[in-house]
Order: structure tokens, then sequence, then C-alpha cells
């Protein structure tokens, strides 16, 4: 997510390592068991991945995902709230043990932390209006139709390159792309949908066409550990593989992600 953030974040944390001996403040599981909680990294402002509910408290698919993970260490969850650009700083400095917030494997990211296996794998979708006529992918190509899309989102950059011809309106916010779509600024909107299919309720007088299966996979998002905790790299996967195991895991991905558009979506 964000992929223009990368260098900046990695250039950051080579200093870092330098300074910090690789992540010289991180807890070990023996350290995180014995002082009996876990310090968790979550983005609040990244829905459905994390925000605040209505009565102030935390919420989302990784505060549900992070709950399990202490759980599962027998440790009281201590969630540790940061912006995308702060979760590998916060981790390689110790101040979280653990850090999600739509944390994907690049190679980049792991020549400087290790990740747990994944936990989705993030798909980019086409959103439209419905009666805007779009009906694949490949309706984007003529530049007949104009997309509107989160300035510095991995989209932008993919769209450059598959549909050059389309003109782009880029905003800042996927909030400000789904309501500009609404208000018929623009045609379609392509980014991926585990994020984005959070916003489009806030518009409940449009009728949503999404369309899947035209890209492969973004990316797998994981969570972020330090490299040199070996033994807290094992307990993790250990409890996802538990929980995908026994059902938790997709009960927790449909929980937050499916009924999102699964009103209008066939």
């Amino acid at each position: 997510m964000r992929a223009n953030w990368n260098s900046l974040l990695l250039g950051f944390c080579a200093v870092s390592g330098a300074l910090w001996g690789g992540g010289a403040g991180a807890r070990d599981s023996a350290a995180i068991r014995a002082s009996g909680h876990i310090n968790i990294g979550v983005e609040p402002g990244l829905p459905p991945l994390g925000e605040y509910d209505d009565h102030n408290e935390l919420v989302g698919y990784d505060v549900d995902i992070g709950r399990e993970i202490a759980r599962g260490m027998g440790v009281e969850p201590r969630f540790v709230t940061l912006a995308s650009s702060g979760r590998i700083p916060y981790l390689m400095a110790g101040k979280v043990d653990i850090v999600l917030g739509g944390l994907t494997l690049t190679p980049g990211r792991a020549e400087v932390i290790a990740f747990s296996r994944p936990l989705y794998s993030e798909q980019f979708a086409v959103i439209t209006p419905e009666d805007r006529g779009i009906t694949s992918f490949a309706d984007l190509e003529s530049g007949a139709h104009r997309l509107i899309e989160v300035r510095g989102s991995t989209a932008v950059a993919y769209l450059q390159q598959r549909v050059s011809k389309a003109p782009m309106l880029l905003l800042e916010s996927y909030a400000d792309a789904i309501r500009a779509l609404a208000q018929g600024r623009g045609d379609a909107m392509v980014d991926v949908i585990e994020y984005v299919g959070h916003y489009l309720p806030s518009q409940p007088q449009v009728h949503w066409r999404i369309i899947r299966g035209f890209a492969p996979p973004v990316g797998d998002d994981c969570i972020g550990m330090t490299r040199q905790d070996v033994a807290l790299r094992g307990d993790v996967n250990r409890i996802l593989d538990g929980m995908e195991h026994d059902g938790r895991l997709e009960q927790i991905h449909r929980r937050w992600f499916d009924p999102v558009v699964a009103e209008r979506v066939p």
C-alpha cells in the first residue's frame, strides 16, 4: 500500500539498523511472555483494518488479528497506533513487537524486517457506478472514461502503464474518491477492493459494479517483526496456522471485508 513511501522507509531503516543494531530494542518471545503483554502496531486511519468506532474504541481486522495473536501467546494485547510511514521505524525502534496496518511483503522491506505467513492477498478491482456502462477493465483502454484515483496509491502506476489514455483525477483519500465517483466527477476507480469496498456504503444511492479478475494479486499482507527474532516469528506463524485450521482466520476476514460489498455485488 502507498508504494511511494517505500524508498523513504527503507532509507530511514537503513540508518536505523546501523544505529539500533537491526532492531536492538525489540523484545523476543520470552520477554513478551514475561511482561504479560505484546505491543501491536496498528493504523487507526485505514478502515476496515483499523479505525475508531462510535464509542471511540479501536476496532478492525488488524485489531481482531492482534487480539488472537496475544491470546495464542497467553498475554494481553496493547495496541500502539501509528501512521503507515511509522510501521517499520516503530518496529525497528522496539516501540512495537509486531506491526500490521496493510503491511505488504516486498523484496525491499524483506531486507529490513521479517514477515509472517500471509494474512491475505490484496486484489485490484474496478469500482464503478452501474450507469456508467463499464463492464470490463478493457473498457478503460480507450480513454473515453475518466478515472478517479488516490494520490500515491499502487494503482496509479499500474494504470499509467496499462491504460495510459485514460484521464485521471487524483484525490487525497478513498472517501474523497468514492464521493467524487458518486457525484459524477469520474466514471471508475481501480484500487485494492479490500480497502475501497469499506467506503461504498457511504453512498447508498449508487448501485456499484465491482469488476475483478483482470490483474494478479497486488501483494501479500503480513505481520511484520524484526529479522533476528526467529522464535517470535515461529509463534506468530503457529498461531496463524491454527487460526486457519479452525476457521478463525476466515471468520475475521469475512467480518471485515466480505459484507462491505455483498449487498450489491453478485
